[in-house]
Order: C-alpha cells, then sequence, then structure tokens
C-alpha cells in the first residue's frame, strides 16, 4: 500500500511539474508547450458582477513559446524575462491580473 502511494505522488507530482506537453485536439492538430515560454495564455475568462464588484476567473491558464492566437488561447501578456512570464503565470491562476480591459 505504501509503495503504491508513493507512486501515485510521484506521478501527480511528474504531472503538476512538467517542463513539456503536447496537447493533441479534437480536429487531429496538435501542439507543444514549454514551461518557459513567454507568452501567457488562458483558455477563457469568467467576469460576474455582484453589486457592483467585478469578480474574473481565468482557466485554462499556461505559458507558450508562440503566440496564444496560434493556439487557439486568448493572450494574457508576453514578458520580457522567464521570472516575470513566471510571476504574470501565477497571477492568472490566482486571478489577479494588473489591469482588466
Amino acid at each position: 500500500m505504501k509503495l503504491f502511494i508513493a507512486l501515485c505522488i510521484t506521478l501527480f507530482t511528474g504531472v503538476v511539474y512538467a517542463d513539456y506537453i503536447e496537447v493533441k485536439q479534437a480536429d487531429g492538430t496538435s501542439y507543444s508547450s514549454s514551461s518557459n515560454g513567454l507568452h501567457v495564455c488562458y483558455d477563457k475568462r469568467i467576469k460576474v458582477v455582484v453589486d457592483g464588484d467585478m469578480y474574473l476567473s481565468y482557466r485554462g491558464c499556461t505559458r507558450e513559446d508562440i503566440k496564444c492566437s496560434r493556439i487557439g488561447k486568448v493572450h494574457f501578456g508576453k514578458y520580457p524575462t522567464r521570472y516575470k512570464a513566471s510571476q504574470a503565470l501565477n497571477r492568472c491562476r490566482n486571478s489577479r491580473p494588473r489591469f482588466v480591459d
């Protein structure tokens, strides 16, 4: 049982911290993703207004080496360094953009 739990933790950790991901879409096209890209993209943004307060939720946040529009995602931002892109990815995942368009 301990071996099974250790194996599950190892597999889950490997997926969470993957450096390279290949995505195959329903239409048969595929693209590769690198966690070192300078483009931060997301699949969709949900905007909710309650009593005049706006809440945002970003879904499918990733870092890419290519423009977001080329892979069917929305542009969150392009950053000059990997560190800035990493910070932006965290803001995207936590739904805390610097400004809202």
